[in-house]
């Protein structure tokens, strides 16, 4: 056992890495102070001037000293984000926008993406320590229970693996859409039959006088009676109250699924399976907007749950294509994402009305007017992270105790 306490937030360097089914985060939290030297900033405060050239050096430092690999492949990450941030009680850490920030204040945020998928094991080297720092802790956060590695300039290497890759959300299969038939011109039976009652009467009274026009009546009885008997529509029959709520329910969840993959082209495939095309681009941006962390950058909240309030069936208008069923709905959505050491829990309520449509055999969101948003909820707390290991030459390494929660 490595012996003493370390306070994790004391340290001018701190790593971390976020597993998701399709996207993987190397991040890291810089106090800019332990490179004074080095940098040589001789400025009491980082300010205009010299912010673009510390983020610079920050990015030189981590794209150089820091490697991640999976399945004997380098990740490589596409997507970067690098901005001052401060320390806020609620939030965790967000953007520092004070024009002079104090240099023994200064803290740059970290964030490198890449979209690899299903990674359930990797291996890194982490070459990055700054003056005077030999050691740095690396936070790590899956579906499971975070964990926690420690790195030397002595033993850079570390790795993590869980027991098997938690299971990816898939589409909900929706109700499909009922047709009912009907005879719009069934009248014309009943018309009909009329008509040859009453060329029979004809004949009955006037026997061998009858007239030439009765003929025509019996051909007039038997075309009505054809035509109102064989002319035939199919109609969308507008579903039963449960079954109405049911749909909602289910295209919503798919529509949010759409949003645990990364890559745009991913997403808007999935909801297309959800949206019609000219809703797309409108409810791509509507949601993005609501699962991004403010001013954070990077990471996405995750949906994990989708409590549906209330779903009723309002009116089935003509002018809306006479099939479509519109619905008065509020629901709720929990989400969480791991973000610098910290799990921000959202819940978001929102009150819609949303028309669906048939499209072929399938129900699809057709229109969506969003009345109320509103975030009842918003929670960032520590990661409850396992002690950090020291790697050892035989890969098991020994315990120490980490303070993650120091404020």
């Amino acid at each position: 056992m490595i012996a003493g306490r370390v306070g994790a937030q004391d340290l001018p360097l701190r790593g971390f890495v976020s597993v998701e089914p399709f996207e993987v985060r190397l991040e890291a939290l810089l106090k800019v102070d332990a490179y004074r030297e080095s940098w040589k900033i001789d400025e009491p405060a980082v300010s205009f001037r010299n912010r673009q050239g510390v983020l610079d050096n920050v990015s030189t430092l981590v794209a150089s000293g820091v490697s991640l690999r999976a399945e004997g492949e380098s990740i490589s990450f596409s997507g970067q984000e690098l901005r001052f941030v401060r320390r806020d009680s609620e939030l965790g850490y967000v953007t520092d926008e004070r024009e002079e920030i104090p240099l023994e204040e200064a803290l740059v945020g970290v964030t490198l993406s890449s979209g690899v998928e299903a990674v359930t094991a990797f291996e890194g080297e982490w070459l990055w320590f700054p003056p005077g720092q030999d050691q740095v802790v690396i936070e790590i956060s899956s579906r499971g229970r975070p964990s926690a590695r420690y790195v030397s300039k002595e033993s850079p290497a570390f790795a993590w693996a869980q027991d098997e890759l938690p299971p990816p959300p898939t589409l909900l299969e929706v109700p499909r859409v009922v047709l009912e038939s009907r005879s719009p011109l069934s009248f014309l039976t009943y018309l009909g039959i009329g008509i040859g009652l009453f060329a029979i009467g004809v004949i009955i009274v006037k026997k061998h006088r009858t007239p030439s026009w009765v003929g025509t009546l019996f051909f007039t009885a038997i075309v009505s009676v054809i035509l109102g008997y064989t002319i035939r529509q199919q109609q969308v029959e507008i579903p039963a109250p449960e079954t109405a709520e049911e749909i909602t329910y289910r295209i919503l969840r798919n529509i949010y699924h759409a949003f645990d993959f990364r890559d745009e082209s991913s997403v808007y495939d999935t909801l297309a399976k959800s949206v019609t095309g000219p809703l797309l681009e409108q409810v791509y941006l509507e949601i993005q907007n609501s699962l991004e962390l403010e001013t954070s950058g990077g990471p996405r909240v995750k949906v994990y749950e989708i409590a549906l309030r209330d779903a009723e069936v309002i009116e089935s208008s003509p002018d809306e294509g006479g099939e479509a069923m519109k619905i008065q709905a509020n629901w709720a959505t929990v989400g969480e994402v791991s973000h610098w050491g910290h799990t921000h829990e959202r819940t978001n309520r929102y009150e819609a009305q949303l028309i669906f449509a048939p499209v072929g055999e399938q129900w699809k969101l057709q229109d969506l007017d969003l009345q109320n948003e509103e975030r009842v909820q918003k929670v960032s707390r520590n990661q409850i992270v396992a002690e950090p290991i020291t790697p050892t030459e035989e890969g098991e390494g020994d315990e120490v105790e980490v303070d993650t929660d120091k404020p």
